[in-house]
């Protein structure tokens, strides 16, 4: 394997955890407490598309609470429903993607692969987030709901 081909199948864990973190903070823009079960929010967008991402704590721990979070968009017919587990580590400071829209868990072990999974997918899914909450900060307004 020559030098481009191993560059390519690395992964870069760093990048994966700056990721984390900036998603982390992303949502600390969002008034939702989770610590608290059950807490929902609802960041519903400006236009009258009827578009919203919905956020609801489903679990809480000591040092983490995990996120449900659901994009209701209203696109194309064939497109699928965008609902997503994340983990969030208050220690750490860091908010990671474990499922994508309950079809697959994601693996904890970066080199794991099921499938055709790309080896940078972990990574891909929570870019997706990235972008969601930017979307949800930068054109939701917030609707507390629960």
């Amino acid at each position: 394997m020559n030098s481009f081909e191993l560059r390519k199948h690395q992964l870069n864990l760093a990048r994966l955890h700056e990721e984390c973190e900036r998603n982390y903070h992303r949502l600390s823009k969002i008034p939702l407490n989770s610590n608290c079960l059950g807490e929902q929010i609802c960041l519903r967008c400006h236009d009258d598309s009827g578009s919203a991402l919905r956020i609801e704590v489903i679990e809480t721990a000591k040092y983490t609470s995990t996120l449900f979070i659901k994009a209701d968009f209203y696109g194309p017919k064939w497109m699928p429903k965008v609902e997503i587990k994340a983990r969030l580590y208050r220690d750490a400071k860091m908010l990671e993607v474990i499922e994508w829209c309950d079809d697959r868990t994601i693996p904890w072990m970066l080199s794991e692969r099921k499938g055709m999974q790309a080896r940078d997918e972990k990574w891909q899914w929570n870019i997706f987030l990235s972008e969601l909450l930017c979307y949800g900060i930068n054109h939701g307004l917030s609707v507390v709901e629960g």
